[in-house]
């Protein structure tokens, strides 16, 4: 897991198929200045896990859609136009929204953005 420090925030980045499929199972907790970005997502679950969460969605150009808090046990198909997801510890999506665009997360990606 590659760990990418952008405006007070670590952004772990899973680099293996079995890091991302892992994702934050088997933690007791996600630290607040900690998310976990899954590129390419268009849904998540919290089943196994002991702690809720904020999923944050972004559309394919990395632009905010919306925050949703996740319980243990569920899973969440946002919106169709959801083509990433970043998760953070409860109740701190809107801090990582207001505090990280797009372009921030991209360049952590080292994607670059698609031409219109």
């Amino acid at each position: 897991m590659r760990h990418v420090e952008r405006a007070g925030w670590t952004l772990e980045i899973p680099e293996s198929h079995a890091e991302r499929a892992r994702g934050l199972l088997g933690r007791d907790a996600l630290d607040p200045a900690n998310a976990l970005v899954l590129a390419r997502c268009r849904s998540v679950h919290t089943i196994g896990m002991h702690f809720p969460i904020d999923i944050v969605a972004f559309d394919g150009d990395w632009s905010f859609l919306d925050v949703r808090t996740l319980v243990p046990g569920r899973v969440a198909w946002p919106r169709t136009r959801v083509r990433n997801i970043v998760e953070t510890a409860e109740g701190r999506g809107r801090s990582l929204s207001a505090s990280l665009d797009g372009r921030t997360i991209r360049e952590a990606l080292g994607i670059a953005p698609r031409r219109t």
